[in-house]
């Protein structure tokens, strides 16, 4: 398996988030809302969740909000999976919501975005007073930072490296990150790569410091 491609784990906040949202969306007619900053993996877990094998045999469907705004089909699947709804308005998540409550049995529907997305709910007063489940995914503490790095990066290169080095390199990897876990997984990817091109020599700190510069002036 090559650095790029080892599997992230799902950590136990996440999980949790896919379990309540699952029990929701296994009611039909059930509403809940997933949100939460940049980076914090809300599309990940709502992927997850489209993904759940308990929703079975329900049927199940993952789109942006717009998407399913302009969708043709005349019925909806059974859990409705809206992601990217900050980018969308109140009308347009009230209708889908009217949609879902249309069919018989009703679809459930889980939406999911940006914290954007609360202020939108608010303003869509049926939506709102539907909502039985409201998870906030919020940035990785220290220890889910260390665990992704513990599967990806210290598993393909940390052989060398004592626990001491480890630490280090962690707590500079989730400082410079914020905590976000798409932050922190690119910079662990990248780290990944740059400490496989040249094994002899290890990683340090300032090598973590130096890939974030790189990456800075790319997104500028």
């Amino acid at each position: 398996m090559s650095p790029r491609s080892l599997p992230l784990p799902l950590l136990e906040s996440r999980q949790a988030a896919v379990a309540k949202l699952a029990f929701v969306a296994q009611r039909p007619g059930g509403v809940a809302a997933l949100c939460g900053p940049t980076g914090t993996g809300t599309s990940t877990v709502l992927a997850r969740l489209a993904a759940d094998a308990t929703l079975a045999p329900r049927s199940c469907g993952l789109r942006p909000l717009r998407e399913w705004h302009h969708a043709a089909e005349s019925r909806l699947p059974d859990i409705v999976l809206a992601d990217d709804c900050h980018a969308g308005d109140a009308d347009a998540i009230s209708a889908l919501f009217a949609r879902c409550r249309s069919q018989t049995p009703a679809a459930s529907l889980v939406l999911a975005g940006r914290g954007r997305l609360l202020t939108l709910i608010s303003r869509a007063g049926d939506v709102e007073q539907a909502i039985l489940l409201r998870a906030v995914l919020r940035p990785f503490t220290f220890a889910e930072t260390r665990c992704i790095l513990d599967a990806t990066l210290f598993a393909s290169h940390g052989c060398g490296l004592d626990e001491t080095h480890r630490e280090g390199l962690a707590r500079t990897i989730h400082e410079i990150a914020a905590g976000m876990p798409a932050a922190v997984s690119r910079l662990a990817e990248l780290a990944t790569v740059v400490a496989a091109d040249r094994p002899d020599r290890g990683l340090s700190a300032a090598d973590i410091e130096a890939i974030h510069r790189r990456l800075g002036v790319r997104a500028a």
